[in-house]
């Protein structure tokens, strides 16, 4: 097996598991194509693109929501077009503010030296573990997914669109923003997953779009081979893996794996 066939295939084995826990899968990603030498935009821009990679996976396992959704409505007030309207207005959002903040990390990649975007990565990542702490601290259960509405539906678009900052969990910090909105816990999972289907799909588009150039560190046969092996791992402990989720105290995990990213940032900016 080549090195870029190897490297297809660790990504999406890493992407298929770390997609469905709180710990920002594109920044265990980042650290895999950084790891193998590239540069911290190049490695921001390849994970940004195959951290679509779950989609197809995420479509399967949620086909009834998606199925129900999609159904004409027989009323105006019906919950499955609400939950639709939702998705539309979440991800609009998502996709305006992403974009901005998007070409933001990108020119701050670019800009700073690579120790000093290593502890800016570092950093989020100790954001998306207090983020994950307070997650995990909310008890609230007055809505349910049958309650979206579109101020939900701004303030979770809002809040996902920060997950396209290096080291900010998508899952993490748009649970929690429908945790404080009063929603179920499994409800909120759900929701932040469906929402996951267009906005990292788009994700994927946004990052060939920005830089065509990418195909140079993977060619097409080794995105492949990452999106099947993605798809193949998703499918086989998206089950376990969203249980675990609900115990894994990720903010350990990430905090710990901080403070390891500011030091080797600052040992090489030494």
């Amino acid at each position: 097996m080549s090195q870029n066939m190897l490297l297809g295939f660790l990504s999406g084995l890493i992407q298929g598991v770390t997609e469905w826990l709180p710990v920002s899968s594109k920044t265990m990603l980042f650290f895999v194509f950084y790891l193998w030498s590239l540069s911290p935009s190049d490695s921001y821009l390849l994970s940004l693109l195959l951290n679509g990679s779950t989609v197809v996976a995420a479509s399967i396992y949620f086909r009834r929501e998606l199925l129900r959704m999609l159904r004409l409505p027989t009323k105006i007030d019906d919950a499955s077009f609400n939950l639709l309207i939702f998705l539309i207005i979440s991800t609009i959002v998502t996709g305006i503010l992403g974009i901005l903040l998007s070409t933001l990390s990108i020119n701050l990649l670019v800009m700073l030296r690579t120790s000093y975007a290593l502890i800016f990565i570092g950093f989020m990542l100790f954001v998306t573990a207090l983020l994950n702490w307070w997650r995990m601290k909310i008890k609230s259960i007055r809505k349910s997914i049958n309650d979206v509405n579109i101020p939900d539906a701004l303030i979770a678009g809002i809040a996902q669109s920060f997950s396209i900052l290096p080291g900010i969990s998508r899952s993490g910090v748009t649970m929690l923003a429908l945790l404080l909105r009063g929603y179920d816990v499994k409800d909120s999972l759900i929701i932040s997953f469906l929402m996951s289907i267009p906005a990292t799909l788009g994700g994927s588009i946004y990052a060939y779009i920005v830089s065509p150039r990418i195909f140079e560190f993977l060619g097409l046969t080794e995105i492949f081979l990452s999106f099947s092996t993605a798809t193949i791992i998703s499918l086989a402990t998206i089950n376990i893996l969203l249980r675990l989720s609900q115990k894994f105290k990720s903010h350990i995990f990430l905090s710990g794996l901080s403070i390891i990213t500011i030091i080797h940032g600052l040992v090489m900016s030494g």
